[in-house]
């Protein structure tokens, strides 16, 4: 069973790796286009760190708490851990499968965002450094992780897969929101810039929504259903 389950995971960072990539071969206007957007949000991220700095207020600071909650690994955790393990003790193939859906969407955008921020090596805005300052191929202090940003990428990972439970849009809006909660969150705790959270959303999502689409079968209706 868990060998399948591996298998299942090999085939889907397989699927959408060539995925990627052949979208970017058939859009190459549209991914330069996105490419130079998005470099110059740098341009962009003091300024939207000067605005959260000056809204810190005790209203606020509850606010952004929700979203901190919702991008922290143990929420995930405990999700994978009561599905994968209720599916296995309660013989239920869709709880068991879907436990593992999210832990591949959080595996897989975590090992992304892990190794990126390694490699970027950027300083977080609280150390004063500025938001076009790197140490490639940091592997140390934390200090230097700044992009992309972990918290967000586990909240958008999160919110891909509930998602899809409901064919419902106001569901599906409700997800994101939590999600963008969290990004925003993790400006207003001065943690990240804006350009990390943008990286971090758009590797979740486009992992996440690809694993939706690849295991349609087994989140459609979320949990109404039972392997018969």
């Amino acid at each position: 069973m868990l060998k399948n389950d591996i298998v299942d995971l090999y085939r889907d960072v397989k699927s959408f790796y060539f995925f990627t990539i052949h979208w970017i071969r058939n859009n190459p206007f549209i991914a330069l286009s996105v490419l130079i957007i998005y470099l110059f949000l740098f341009l962009i991220d003091p300024f939207i760190r000067s605005w959260f700095s000056g809204v810190h207020n005790n209203f606020s600071d509850t606010f952004f708490y929700i979203g901190h909650f919702y991008g922290q690994s143990y929420l995930t955790f405990f999700v994978i851990l009561f599905l994968y393990s209720s599916g296995l003790l309660l013989k239920n193939e869709r709880f068991r499968k879907t436990g593992w859906i999210f832990f591949e969407a959080y595996a897989v955008s975590g090992i992304i965002v892990t190794v990126l921020k390694s490699i970027f090596g950027r300083w977080r805005p609280y150390t004063e450094h500025g938001n076009l300052s790197f140490i490639m191929f940091n592997f140390s202090s934390n200090d230097h992780l700044s992009l992309p940003s972990g918290d967000v990428a586990v909240a958008f990972a999160f919110s891909a897969v509930m998602a899809s439970f409901v064919d419902n849009k106001v569901w599906k809006v409700f997800c994101f929101l939590l999600a963008g909660l969290t990004a925003l969150a993790r400006i207003y705790h001065d943690q990240h810039w804006l350009t990390d959270v943008i990286l971090s959303a758009v590797i979740s999502v486009s992992f996440g929504i690809h694993l939706v689409k690849e295991n349609h079968h087994t989140l459609s209706n979320g949990f109404s259903q039972h392997n018969k």
